[in-house]
């Protein structure tokens, strides 16, 4: 198994289903489509925009993901 087989990105083929989630997650329709029918890959394409405003730090606090900056400000300063 290859890492990064199972992101969230890997899961979305098709162009339309990328721009509709997309658009779900709060970017404008232009950067949607604009981020959706890329034919970059996956690694590149979270670089992107559109993926960091959809996936910002906020979205994936909320999905129980936790910052490895804060983690490493703990352990660095002990805070």
């Amino acid at each position: 198994m290859r890492i990064g087989d199972q992101s969230h990105e890997n899961t979305q083929r098709k162009p339309r289903t990328k721009v509709r989630s997309l658009m779900k997650l709060g970017v404008s329709e232009r950067l949607a489509i604009a981020c959706g029918i890329t034919s970059k890959g996956p690694c590149r394409s979270s670089k992107t925009k559109g993926i960091n405003i959809a996936l910002g730090n906020n979205y994936l606090a909320s999905q129980g993901l936790v910052s490895l900056r804060d983690i490493w400000i703990n352990i660095h300063y002990g805070r």
